[in-house]
């Protein structure tokens, strides 16, 4: 009975194995295009009327970059997490393909979510960054270097980690 229980924990652990292989394989393949050196020029008004730039920003600590939409149901788990991050870091947010900045706005207001954001109606600036899919987080250092980048779903706690990993 015990060599069928190896048998079976083995093909558990190569099933793990491959799976782990296919999923780091598609999230290197959706992130391709994103800077892992320098990160470019990221600037824009927030929908509150500010300016928001990257270049300003990094000098002071690592920025949260995070690639959202409205429509997305990823987001939907994500964003509270950075909601609550925003509060004690720097956090830009770029609305891809949301909508005017009114229908943005009461989107953020319904969904009680509150962090800086750019909205990015037609997605050339997500585009300008390589961003594919959403959610895309990209940590910037104080450096203006890419530290991080991670696409899809991931929690407030693994955002910290790397926030406080991250110069």
């Amino acid at each position: 009975m015990s060599i069928g229980w190896l048998s079976v924990l083995r093909k558990l652990v190569v099933f793990c194995l491959l799976a782990a292989l296919v999923i780091g394989a598609i999230g290197y393949y959706q992130q391709r295009d994103i800077p892992s050196d320098q990160a470019p020029p990221l600037a824009g008004r927030s929908l509150d009327g500010g300016v928001l730039d990257l270049q300003q920003m990094a000098p002071q600590g690592p920025v949260l970059i995070y690639f959202w939409a409205t429509w997305c149901p990823y987001c939907r788990v994500v964003s509270p997490a950075v909601a609550d991050l925003a509060r004690e870091h720097q956090v830009i947010a770029v609305a891809m393909q949301s909508g005017s900045d009114e229908e943005l706005g009461q989107y953020l207001k319904d969904q009680e979510l509150q962090f800086p954001t750019i909205n990015d109606p037609t997605g050339a600036l997500s585009a300008s960054w390589g961003v594919r899919v959403t959610p895309t987080i990209v940590i910037v250092g104080s450096d203006g270097r890419v530290a991080w980048v991670t696409s899809g779903t991931t929690s407030k706690v693994g955002l910290q980690l790397r926030l406080q990993m991250t110069e």
